[in-house]
């Protein structure tokens, strides 16, 4: 009797397994990861690619009204869609370094970047966005450019897929697309905040 108790058992165990009629399968690719936008609204904030204390590149979402921009972001120039800043105004929020808040935390603007402090123009072209910057690349790092790719990137398009060009007065480089984890650069590349 207890024999069969024991068989039932393990029958039972074993029939929802079995019984469902779900076969196995091989793993099946369903696209890319999801991408949830950050608080504040995308209206109403910027995304700004700065460095942390260990060199990794890390989005800091800053609300207009929290940059040096915001009294400016109301006139009929100065946003490109539905009111969000224009890529331009978070061009100059980037070179002009982290709030006090970010500093607090330990964020840093590559030293090369400050180098950069000159008004920048965009245009929309075949191949993304060109950023037009009134002074010469030689000296920017590769941390720089992914400072600057990236916020060009989420600033043109809430999902950061823009490809973008650097032009700068001494030659252009390759067009890149973000990512947002490039990976661990070297800290001798990060200097404190202006």
């Amino acid at each position: 009797m207890r024999g069969r108790l024991c068989t039932a058992a393990v029958f039972a165990a074993w029939l929802p397994l079995t019984a469902c009629g779900i076969q196995e399968t091989d793993v099946i690719g369903a696209g890319s990861a999801a991408t949830v936008d950050l608080l504040p609204a995308r209206q109403v904030r910027m995304l700004l690619f700065f460095l942390s204390p260990d060199g990794v590149l890390m989005p800091v979402p800053r609300s207009v009204g929290e940059s040096e921009f915001a009294g400016e972001q109301h006139g009929p120039d100065s946003a490109d869609d539905g009111g969000r800043p224009a890529t331009e105004k978070t061009i100059a929020a980037l070179l002009a370094g982290p709030n006090e808040a970010e500093k607090r935390a330990g964020l840093v603007n590559d030293v090369s970047l400050p180098a950069l402090d000159a008004p920048a123009k965009t245009r929309t072209s075949v191949n993304g966005v060109d950023v037009i910057l009134a002074a010469p690349l030689a000296g920017l790092t590769r941390p720089a450019e992914w400072q600057l790719i990236c916020t060009v990137a989420y600033a043109e398009s809430a999902e950061g897929t823009p490809m973008v060009t650097l032009r700068g007065t001494d030659g252009t480089r390759t067009p890149a697309r973000c990512d947002p984890q490039p990976g661990v650069v070297s800290s001798a590349a990060a200097t404190a905040p202006r």
